[in-house]
């Protein structure tokens, strides 16, 4: 499905990096719509922060795609991406906890912490092991599935006038974020133990 997606955005890819726009631009104008969503989700505008949502996830799965193009691929490009991503899970999250869903769903206050420490610990275990030389990208509960959740609860809670399927999708992805980022670990365990041991 990722792959097919990459051949979908390629046309786009080609009109930005034609463009000369930085993917470090493209990284932050996702942000940006990023917090808007979060606003919306705050005021309990769902089906607006869906799309702005989706907008802004667009814009993230294109600036990967412009640095490869543009042979502008950075370290410092790709931590800036990584970074942005985390603040941008935060203000979702931190907009269900404190906005008009969780006044409606008081669990929200509950669940939507859990998801997002499970979510920071699913992209923490994978770059503190890439750290260490070990690949580790197994688990379901990548940030691409969460988004995709997300989406779809937001716009099921417009139509259906009220935040419940936020509270379905924020338990999901809390239990599914720690079951993969215990998967992980146990993948680093796994991988350690078949690693040859040093002999000198």
């Amino acid at each position: 499905m990722r792959q097919a997606g990459r051949r979908l955005l390629s046309p786009l890819v080609d009109l930005l990096a034609r463009a000369g726009i930085s993917p470090s631009a493209i990284t932050l104008a996702g942000l940006v719509l990023t917090a808007g969503s979060a606003a919306l989700v705050w005021m309990g505008s769902y089906l607006a922060s869906a799309l702005v949502l989706v907008t802004g996830s667009l814009l993230d799965a294109l600036d990967g795609g412009v640095a490869r193009k543009l042979d502008a691929v950075s370290r410092a490009g790709a931590v800036l991406d990584s970074s942005c991503d985390r603040i941008g899970e935060t203000l979702i999250y931190a907009a269900l906890i404190a906005g008009a869903a969780a006044d409606v769903e008081p669990i929200l206050r509950y669940l939507a912490p859990a998801a997002l420490g499970g979510s920071y610990m699913v992209s923490y275990v994978r770059a503190r092991s890439e750290g260490v030389g070990i690949s580790c990208s197994v688990g379901l509960f990548t940030r691409t599935e969460r988004l995709v959740l997300l989406t779809v609860a937001l716009a099921a809670a417009e139509f259906m006038s009220a935040p419940r399927p936020l509270v379905w999708a924020c338990g999901l992805i809390a239990g599914g974020t720690w079951v993969t980022a215990v998967q992980r670990l146990l993948r680093v365990y796994s991988e350690e133990r078949q690693s040859p041991k040093g002999t000198g």
